[in-house]
Formats: structure tokens, sequence, C-alpha cells
């Protein structure tokens, strides 16, 4: 099993989305993540959609949370913030993704914390980063995509702005935390020394759009809106109905066009004065008219279903694919490749569930931890005997309502 960070203890104070993608990825390598939530109620996405999940036990808190361990605990109660520091102090690694300066009021920012654990790699998500004009905005992943530029880059040309339909900041988000997570950790190696990693939403926004960023930033051209066509501006690379479907086909350089074109039985198309070559963009199949040649070659795709062709085109060498639904792709042809899922026993579940590891594969297994997501207050009891604290002292906590034991 590929895990690099085992012996590693991370501090969780991050609840939804952005901030617990950050620590799953850092549990499914191996760290020993232990998840601070409030009492009565935890992480929000405990809650999940009515009917859908066990009480508890929400379908993406699960997949968010595999692994980890729960203390359930008051931080607005000083003996709660005692108990916190007292687990800092232990620690590797602390992530949080509350509003800046929330933690500044309790006493447990930064530079408190390192003044109790110099070893600390602490590590703040935020909508915006820690400083600047819009620090102090609370940052969600619509609201990220609008600000940045990603929801005018979406959709059709002329059509209203249009938000990717799942929520692709937070994730990116929690992939930049994790790496930088683990490149300050490879730093406090060569240094002794922690640090503060500042991660931002629209940063990470930034970073996905790193191509039309560039061409704006380096040459100060505007970017273009594509919706479903190529952004290599071929006629025969994009998004494509056919007679039962949709079909995505990349067949973005001269040679790949004619080959496109040979595959869907209309070769002489190549010949057309609208498949005429036009310029150069790259290597690319650039042509002399780009809505008629894409028209002629979407009209010989609605003879065919789109199985057909992404059977046929891939065969040639031509990257295409059967438009899917998510579920179509994991109860299909997921099945068919080495997957990154792990399959479990969850509290709750009536039968065993998957959820997605660290999402790479090492020597041909999946990274990740194959363990269940935590009740509420299920490590409570435990992780504060680690921290010294008798049974007499955890029994006047849970009496005050300072900690949650489990149920």
């Amino acid at each position: 099993m590929f895990t690099p960070l085992a012996g590693k203890r991370v501090v969780d104070l991050t609840h939804v989305l952005a901030g617990p993608y950050v620590t799953h990825i850092l549990r499914q390598l191996g760290a020993d993540v232990i998840k601070i939530e409030r009492p009565g109620t935890g992480d929000v996405m405990r809650a999940g959609r009515p009917g859908q999940s066990p009480p508890g036990f929400g379908l993406q808190f699960v997949g968010l949370n595999a692994g980890k361990r729960s203390v359930a605990l008051d931080l607005k109660d000083s003996r709660g913030q005692d108990i916190l520091r007292r687990l800092i102090a232990t620690a590797d690694i602390l992530v949080e993704n509350l509003r800046p300066g929330e933690l500044r009021r309790l006493k447990l920012d930064y530079e408190s914390a390192a003044a109790l654990n110099p070893m600390l790699v602490y590590c703040s998500v935020s909508g915006w980063g820690q400083s600047g004009a819009f620090a102090g905005r609370a940052g969600y992943d619509q609201a990220i995509q609008a600000a940045t530029g990603v929801m005018m880059m979406q959709g059709e040309p002329g059509e209203p702005p249009m938000k990717v339909g799942f929520p692709a900041i937070d994730i990116a988000t929690g992939m930049n935390g994790a790496c930088a997570v683990l490149s300050a950790l490879l730093e406090r190696e060569r240094t002794g020394k922690g640090c503060r990693v500042d991660v931002a939403m629209a940063d990470s926004a930034l970073m996905l759009m790193i191509g039309p960023a560039s061409t704006w930033s380096v040459g100060r051209i505007a970017a273009e809106r594509f919706g479903n066509r190529s952004l290599a501006s071929s006629p025969t690379s994009g998004v494509f109905p056919t007679a039962d479907g949709w079909l995505s086909v990349a067949a973005n350089t001269p040679e790949q066009g004619h080959r496109a074109l040979e595959i869907i039985g209309r070769p002489a198309l190549k010949d057309d004065p609208r498949f005429a070559p036009a310029g150069s963009k790259g290597g690319f199949f650039i042509v002399a008219d780009l809505d008629g040649a894409r028209a002629q070659f979407a009209a010989g795709l609605r003879e065919g279903t789109a199985a057909h062709w992404e059977a046929a085109f891939n065969a040639a060498g031509i990257a295409s694919a059967k438009v899917r639904t998510i579920e179509e792709y994991l109860d299909g042809a997921y099945r068919q490749t080495p997957g990154i899922q792990h399959r479990m026993d969850q509290p709750g579940y009536p039968q065993p569930v998957e959820t997605l590891g660290a999402g790479f594969r090492v020597d041909g297994a999946a990274a990740g931890v194959a363990a269940p997501a935590p009740a509420l207050g299920a490590d409570s009891q435990a992780v504060l005997r680690d921290l010294g604290l008798s049974p007499d002292d955890i029994a006047e906590l849970a009496r005050d309502k300072v900690v949650q034991l489990s149920r």
C-alpha cells in the first residue's frame, strides 16, 4: 500500500468541500487526519439530502471523509480551545477553511499555533486568500466562478454565462492545497521549520485557466468563448450530434481531419472549397469556412450511432468519446479499466460502498486507504485519552458538552 504520509498527524478544521478535499488527499496518502467538528451537528455535509443517506452519513460526506477520525469539540469553550492547542502541539499539519480572522479571535491563528509547534505546516484555505481587498468575503464555488471569468468561458457564444456543472473550483482548490502541503513538508525536511500556506479558491480558478489567463496576461489577447467547438478551431473537432446521442471528436491536425472524413465515408470533402487550408494555428486543421465545413462533417456523423463512431475513430488513433453521464461511465467503461475507487463497509449503509482514493495509481494499484467515514465524535474519547486526559476529565467534558462522545 502506498502511504508516504504514514506517521504524520493532521488537525482538520475544515468543513463542506474545498478544505475537506485537501485533508481527503492527505488521508488517502496515509496521514492520520483528526477532523474537529461541532458537537451536535458536525460538518454540514453530514446531513445530506433527505431520504438519500443514513442520518449523519451524507453521500458526499462519506466520499470526502473516508478514513478520517472525528473529534466533536466545542471551540467556543476555553477548555475546548485548550484541547485543540494540545492537539496542535502533537501535529505535523493543520488545515483550516474558516473565514480569515476567525481563528485569530480564538488565539488559534498561525502565529499562535507556530509558537506551540514551530514544525507545524499551517494551511489556510479561503475564497480570496488571507490578505487583499476581498479577503473578508465569503468564498463559494459559484461566486468564484463568476468573479474570475470561469462562467464567461462556459456555454455558447452570445448565450448567458454558465457555471461548470460541478464544484470544479472547490476540487481544484483541494488539489492545489494538498500539493502545497506536500511541498511544505519537503521544505520542512530541509529547513527544520514549519510554515504558513495560503490557498485561495480564486487563485486555484486561475490555475485551471492558465491557458486563457496567459493569453491575456502575456499577450493582452482576450479569451474566446468556444462552447462545444474545438479550441483548435478545427471543423472535425468538437461535440456533435449523432443518430442516437452526442459524440466528442478531437481530430485537430490536417492529417487527423482528413482521416476523420474518410471514416465518415466522405473523403472527397477534403477537396471541398470549405475545407481548403486557411492560415496556420500551430499545425491545427484551419479551413476557409469553419462553419460550413463543420456542418458537412456533422451531417456525416448523424448517419451513425455515437457508439459506432467512438469505436471507429479510436481504432484509427483519433481521440473520441460518446458523451456519457457520470453514472454511465462509473457503471460501464470505468469497470473495464483499473479503477481508483476503494470498496469498504460503511457504518449506516446496508451494503459495501465505493469511494475515490487519491486519484492515481502506484505500481498498478490505486493509491488510497479503504476505511469508512467516522460517526460524529467517534474518536473523541481515544484522541483525548492519547493527549493524557483521564477518564474523569473526559467524562466531565462530555457532561458539560465541551466534547461529544460517539453514541
